[in-house]
């Protein structure tokens, strides 16, 4: 029995650890307003009666950077699992190869892109037509953008048959608290910025006996440039006031998930020295709540507090055992979660 046939709630390209994110839910819509125009918090104060402007960051790394990614550059990033890795440009009788193809190398924000799998092969492809994968190159590394969680059902391609997945990309909707990528033919990711990104699926043949071991676990992938800005980090609208507290922020939010739950604070500490922190690209963060919301207040405090409630046990997901902390734009933080009186 093939390990991955009874695999459930995580993604097999892009599983990966996430502290203080346990769904990958939308809720909520943008508020309508530019959120990079530096309005005021209305309810938010830095001191009595004076209002707190709305942050936004920048984050130092370059979002279309002129660096291309290298050919022999890992990928994907994490899957120790995997035999081999068929990329587009190196498809030379497209006809008689299984291959994942594109509509387009290049495509500027919001734009839109389809992505093609098609098995030239005479046995069946075992795969899961939830379960693609979108990765950004930053850093000198691929990193994994969306989704965070899949359905994880059987599928198969058939011999000669094709799937397709339509792809559209945007940059707008800043706004939004939580933001949700998932589908098998139409998906849509957002908000990302200008850049180098890979679409990737992953699966197997059948009949194992008669495969070659380097295509036991085989994944398809295509690469392709993004015209854009950079993607800046601007809080969401679940927040509905904030205040300084010395060289601490407090966050009060609206949980986007629903209001139901245990009164809770998540806390964001400023820590150089923490052990093992996940690196995280702004287009990651978009993905993560109250993380987003904690590191867009971050410049210039040592602690952020997001004052909220959540439904999930341990409180926001954080295991605290695991020590989790994260590093976004140089600075590293130590996450934790505090119950609280409502």
């Amino acid at each position: 029995m093939h390990r991955r046939r009874f695999l459930a709630g995580v993604a097999g390209l892009g599983a990966f650890g996430v502290a203080g994110c346990i769904d990958d839910t939308s809720a909520g819509a943008p508020g309508g307003t530019d959120p990079t125009d530096g309005v005021s918090t209305p309810t938010g104060t830095d001191g009595p009666g004076t209002p707190t402007a709305t942050p936004s960051r920048t984050p130092t790394m370059t979002a279309t950077s002129p660096e291309t990614p290298p050919h022999d550059a890992p990928f994907p990033p994490g899957r120790e699992d995997v035999d081999r890795v068929v990329w587009y440009r190196e498809v030379s009788d497209p006809a008689g190869t299984t291959h994942l193809s594109y509509s387009t190398s290049s495509l500027s924000l919001p734009g839109e892109i389809s992505l093609t799998l098609q098995n030239n092969a005479d046995r069946q492809f075992m795969t899961n037509f939830y379960d693609w994968a979108l990765y950004r190159w930053e850093g000198g590394r691929w990193r994994h953008v969306a989704p965070l969680f899949v359905n994880q059902p059987l599928m198969t391609l058939e011999p000669g048959e094709s799937h397709t997945w339509t792809v559209t990309l945007g940059d707008e909707n800043l706004e939004t608290p939580a933001f949700r990528a998932s589908g098998t033919h139409e998906v849509t990711v957002e908000p990302v910025g200008g850049g180098h990104y890979a679409f990737a699926v992953d699966g197997w043949w059948e009949d194992q006996d008669e495969t070659p071991a380097h295509e036991h676990e085989a994944v398809y992938a295509a690469r392709f440039e993004v015209e854009g800005p950079q993607l800046p980090l601007v809080p969401s609208s679940a927040v509905t006031a904030t205040r300084r507290e010395g060289d601490t922020v407090v966050v009060e939010a609206e949980n986007p998930r629903g209001s139901d739950g245990t009164p809770a604070t998540y806390v964001l500490t400023r820590d150089d020295a923490a052990p093992g922190p996940r690196e995280l690209v702004t287009e990651q963060v978009y993905r993560e709540w109250p993380l987003r919301d904690a590191l867009a207040h971050a410049d210039g405090a040592s602690e952020v507090r997001v004052e909220t409630t959540t439904g999930i046990t341990p409180l926001f997901g954080v295991h605290e055992e695991d020590n989790p902390a994260v590093t976004y734009d140089g600075e590293t933080f130590r996450i934790g979660a505090e119950e609280r009186e409502g």
